[in-house]
């Protein structure tokens, strides 16, 4: 890609009613967000992706992110974005506080949410133990399921998750999305939230430039120091959600963008919707370059508008990087844009709870790992068991395991036994837009 354009939308706030009921004042603002991404699309470039910090839901229900997944389906779509690039984080409206208030769940929040206590060893015992595990992740059981969809949900082994695209001089831009939400619940207050030693650090590599999407900003973290840290050296590009009110800023030579809300609570003062465009290109041999459009709603035109700078009168924000040269291209580069797939596809154990894998192929598609796992994942439950039986690779053992446990072996199975062509196949069929096509196929 010789730039990347993503869509970046924060505190969406879905409800069960969300586009089903005549009070859902904000379905007009979707649609004006819509329309408004459309056309801004033709001028700033084909969308690699969407990227949503936090609040998908407003209180972590099913109903909720059935809707959400209908609409930012529908919304990519629209867009020319690939349905599959989305890549979300959870907030603190993504938690079920129904589970957050169990006793189990809370005592672990008081726990480690303790003044004095010990974030990092604390989170390291809870995950280091499987009960204490489920019991700290059980609030976001449905925000996972929606998220495994686009390989962003998180688990004991790993509650963030990492991304790669690539830009055509080969410089990688990295993506890590950060859950503050663990000890979400309802006594949230700002220092109150934790985030961990071990989400922050991100490790600095040759030729890589970061991003880092967060949900809560560093101010509302009870380990805020360590990561504010960790952040200001080694993060480029910081994205957060939360306050509903949007707030650019250059700090230590990264920016720091705290984005308004897609659906802020039509209570609060100053109630604006902002969404906006991040567009990432090389601007030289040495330079990256970022521009931020950001989006605003118009009371006045109840519709969306251009941004302008009040200094210069411009529609975006710019700012620039040096220290990355572009990569020696390697002779004799193919050109076909759908590669044939190795035995790497075998990284397609990917699960709808867990996703731990960097995704090393430069995006937007062909990725068709990617857009596997999102297919089948976005079916009925019933049609995802049919397909697992269609493949005949389970096994009578295999019903003692969770839902995450047997998907996750029957990815892993299908690229075993050379049935990736058959998942793809079965999945594709079941779906009323199938593709023409079949990637997998030269691997029967």
């Amino acid at each position: 890609m010789d730039k990347i354009v993503l869509v970046h939308l924060s505190d969406i706030h879905f409800t069960g009613s969300s586009g089903v009921s005549i009070h859902d004042l904000d379905a007009d603002i979707r649609n004006e967000l819509w329309i408004d991404a459309v056309s801004a699309a033709k001028d700033i470039g084909k969308v690699t992706g969407l990227l949503v910090t936090g609040d998908v839901a407003y209180s972590g229900s099913k109903a909720e992110y059935d809707h959400a997944t209908e609409w930012l389906r529908d919304f990519c779509r629209a867009i020319g974005c690939p349905e599959e690039n989305v890549w979300v984080v959870p907030g603190n409206h993504d938690v079920d506080r129904n589970l957050a208030t169990r006793k189990v769940t809370r005592t672990l929040h008081q726990t480690i949410r303790k003044e004095g206590s010990d974030i990092d060893r604390e989170l390291r015992e809870v995950f280091s133990d499987s009960q204490s595990a489920a019991a700290l992740l059980e609030p976001l059981t449905e925000y996972n399921t929606f998220a495994g969809r686009f390989g962003c949900s998180i688990s004991a082994e790993k509650y963030y998750w990492e991304r790669d695209l690539k830009l055509a001089c080969g410089t990688v831009i990295r993506l890590r999305g950060l859950t503050s939400a663990l000890v979400s619940n309802a006594d949230d207050k700002r220092g109150d939230m934790v985030l961990g030693t071990a989400q922050a650090n991100v490790a600095r590599e040759s030729g890589v430039f970061h991003v880092i999407l967060c949900h809560h900003p560093p101010d509302w973290l009870r380990d805020h120091d360590a990561v504010e840290d960790q952040l200001k050296s080694r993060v480029d590009i910081q994205l957060f959600g939360h306050k509903h009110s949007q707030r650019l800023d250059e700090i230590n030579g990264k920016v720091r963008l705290v984005a308004g809300a897609m659906h802020p609570e039509r209570g609060e003062r100053e109630w604006i919707p902002i969404y906006n465009f991040l567009e990432l290109s090389r601007r030289d041999n040495d330079r990256l370059g970022l521009r931020i459009y950001p989006r605003c709603w118009s009371q006045q035109d109840t519709k969306f508008v251009t941004w302008r700078d009040p200094a210069n009168g411009k529609d975006h924000r710019e700012f620039f990087w040096s220290g990355y040269p572009a990569a020696a291209q390697p002779e004799n580069q193919s050109g076909d844009a759908h590669e044939p797939r190795g035995t790497k596809v075998a990284a397609l154990a990917v699960s709808p709870v867990m996703t731990t894998e960097k995704d090393n192929n430069a995006m937007p598609p062909p990725n068709h790992d990617r857009r596997l796992t999102y297919r089948f994942l976005t079916l009925p439950f019933r049609h995802q068991i049919a397909i697992a039986q269609s493949l005949n690779v389970l096994t009578d053992e295999d019903s003692a395991l969770s839902d995450e446990a047997l998907f996750r072996e029957l990815f892993k199975r299908a690229a075993a036994n050379g049935l990736l062509a058959k998942l793809w196949e079965e999945t594709e069929k079941r779906h009323a837009d199938p593709a023409t096509y079949n990637p997998f196929e030269s691997s029967r």
